[in-house]
């Protein structure tokens, strides 16, 4: 089917024909679905191209059968320019018509036949009348038969669909759609458009308009809405039943018939032309100041949310706190798992050769060592290599110094003699050889694996050259704390050597607890040193969430021209009062938190995020003592 060609030639390409019913045609104008989201059930369709002109946006409400379509369809026709006489008309096609369940049955005529809302972005095309850009949203039918959840999700969807950032800034009309027959209780329209008002502020009124739809006659619907208290700025008569209706002379028509659809006909146009006049000079609502509600809601519930992670977390440095003093106590508790004890035992060494020792019996040590030869023993002077037995004059005599010294050097190497006794012994030999020799037996003591307890040398008359153990002293020892006879001493070849070691005896009991307070301790303060640097950055997140508040208070004052105002402090005490309801542990932390934002609010001078990151510090210092005040 060719497409028309008069008076809508720019519309070539953008139409489809749909149906012909009662001698018109009607055309869809195709529209392109700019965005569709289901889950707010919401779509944006548009008419034409995009383009830089102002926008003049239209918000209808109305129950179901309003014929809230119906007014759109004859928007479509006014500003395209169809006439009374021109044989086909155009309408918007609804893209989403919801059926019922399962059975794919239309759904009852008492239920709006789309859930959707449907933005239309009307754009100004060569040919239309006025040369502005129009917005038309249209809503899912109200007070039908699915109860109050249903309104109740077309408003939340309405709130979600005019803060959503959609290109819509303000509203110029709201268009309140009923049947001009209507007589029954105005009502819930009321509590519809209060709800409207709540969104949008109290000038609501002034942008408000009644369309009173299939007005044949003078319509009694003014009054029954002012009756219930609606305000509204002017009702407009759109006698949308002549849009369709057969104007051509026909078996159903007759020629007397035609000058009253054409009255008809003329008087809707004169109410589309009087309402788009009044339509662009209209003043407008901002819906900005809904989309700052919205915001200051959001930041509220940011806030407590924040508020109540920030007191969460000096629980819980409280209860590591708390966890680290008990396990340091256990810690100390348990500390003696491990009792150290020290062994004491006693070997006997064999002494050099022309030497002996002085031991007691009943202390079982050795009191007197080196005890040096008898002067006239030469030959044991001379000869003193372990292992070489002394012979007679001609062997001493063969028995040459290196040969001795060599055989004395390994005996010292094997750890048997001390520094001390190596100078006794040297004594008659060269200086030099005497500090090699003396060298050689501290290596050899070094070498030795058994720690050794020995007479000091600097208890040895190293000017004897006797044993003269016993000249000069009284019966009793008095070596070492030896307190007995020196008769009952022995001379002997050996010496009592004593060795000291240390040995461990573990308690595991004691030793599992106190490696479970070490563990538990530890882990505690690592928690605690974690939630220290969280805290902190919880604080500038609870700071910047306030800050927030403020701002957009102001902003909302200062939009609404003072008409709505938020006092900063009550909505702290509207937060307080909320996390009262929270864990009982976190509680006090939070109205604490939320008390030193109060004693802020004062000291607060922002507007429109000036000098944020100033205020934020002063906040962050007056919360400093947090948690040591809460």
């Amino acid at each position: 089917m060719d497409e028309p060609q008069v008076n809508i030639r720019h519309l070539e390409g953008q139409l489809a024909y749909h149906s012909k019913q009662n001698g018109l045609k009607r055309y869809l104008i195709k529209t392109n679905v700019e965005l569709r989201n289901k889950e707010n059930c919401t779509q944006i369709l548009s008419i034409g191209t995009p383009n830089d002109l102002p926008i003049k946006c239209v918000l209808l409400l109305g129950e179901t059968g309003a014929g809230k379509t119906t007014v759109i369809n004859g928007i479509i026709n006014y500003l395209y320019g169809v006439g009374f006489d021109d044989d086909y008309r155009l309408c918007v096609k609804e893209e989403l018509v919801s059926t019922g369940p399962a059975t794919g049955s239309e759904r009852m005529e008492t239920e709006s036949q789309t859930d959707y809302i449907s933005m239309y972005n009307l754009y100004h095309q060569q040919g239309m009348k006025h040369e502005c850009n129009f917005v038309v949203i249209d809503t899912p039918g109200l007070a039908d038969t699915r109860g109050t959840q249903h309104q109740k999700n077309v408003m939340k969807h309405l709130e979600e669909f005019l803060t959503t950032d959609y290109n819509i800034d303000s509203l110029h009309c709201i268009g309140l759609v009923a049947k001009a027959s209507i007589n029954r209780d105005f009502t819930f329209q009321k509590e519809i458009l209060n709800e409207v008002i709540i969104l949008l502020g109290n000038n609501v009124p002034e942008i408000t308009n009644l369309f009173a739809t299939f007005a044949v006659e003078k319509p009694a619907v003014d009054q029954i809405v002012r009756n219930a208290g609606v305000n509204f700025i002017k009702m407009f008569e759109f006698d949308n039943g002549v849009l369709f209706a057969q104007h051509r002379l026909s078996d159903s028509v007759r020629e007397r018939d035609r000058p009253v659809l054409e009255y008809r006909w003329e008087n809707m146009q004169e109410q589309y032309e009087t309402f788009f006049t009044a339509l662009m000079n209209a003043p407008t609502v901002s819906v900005q100041i809904l989309k700052e509600k919205k915001l200051l809601q959001k930041s509220l519930k940011e806030l407590k949310l924040h508020v109540e992670e920030l007191a969460q977390l000096l629980t819980e440095i409280e209860t590591n706190k708390k966890k680290q003093n008990k396990y340091e106590l256990q810690e100390a508790r348990n500390r003696d798992w491990r009792q150290e004890r020290r062994i004491t035992s006693k070997d006997r060494l064999e002494v050099p050769e022309g030497f002996h020792a002085h031991n007691c019996p009943q202390c079982n040590q050795t009191c007197m060592f080196p005890c040096p030869p008898d002067k006239d023993d030469q030959n044991a002077l001379m000869i003193v290599g372990r292992g070489v037995v002394p012979g007679n004059t001609a062997d001493a005599s063969s028995y040459t110094m290196p040969a001795w010294f060599g055989g004395w050097a390994m005996g010292a190497l094997q750890a048997s003699l001390t520094a001390s006794e190596v100078v006794l012994m040297t004594g008659g030999l060269p200086g030099a050889l005497a500090g090699v020799a003396a060298g050689l037996a501290n290596l050899g003591k070094m070498s030795t694996q058994t720690s050794e307890m020995s007479t000091q040398a600097s208890k040895i008359n190293t000017e004897a050259k006797s044993c003269n153990f016993s000249n000069g002293r009284v019966d009793v020892c008095g070596e070492k704390g030896c307190l007995c006879s020196l008769s009952q001493h022995l001379i002997e070849k050996e010496r009592i050597v004593e060795h000291s070691s240390v040995q461990y005896e573990i308690n595991d009991d004691l030793k599992e607890l106190y490696d479970v307070a070490v563990s538990e301790k530890n882990d505690a303060m690592a928690k605690i040193d974690s939630g220290w640097q969280i805290l902190i950055l919880r604080k500038r997140q609870v700071t910047e969430d306030f800050l927030g508040i403020v701002i957009v208070t102001k902003t909302v004052a200062r939009i609404s021209q003072g008409l709505e105002q938020f006092d900063p402090s009550k909505l702290l005490d509207q937060v307080i009062a909320e996390v009262r309801l929270g864990h009982p542990e976190h509680i006090h932390h939070a109205v604490h938190v939320l008390n030193v934002l109060k004693k802020s609010i004062n000291k607060v001078n922002v507007c429109d995020g000036e000098d944020v990151d100033r205020n934020c510090d002063m906040i962050m210092k007056l919360m400093e003592n947090i948690p040591h005040e809460s």
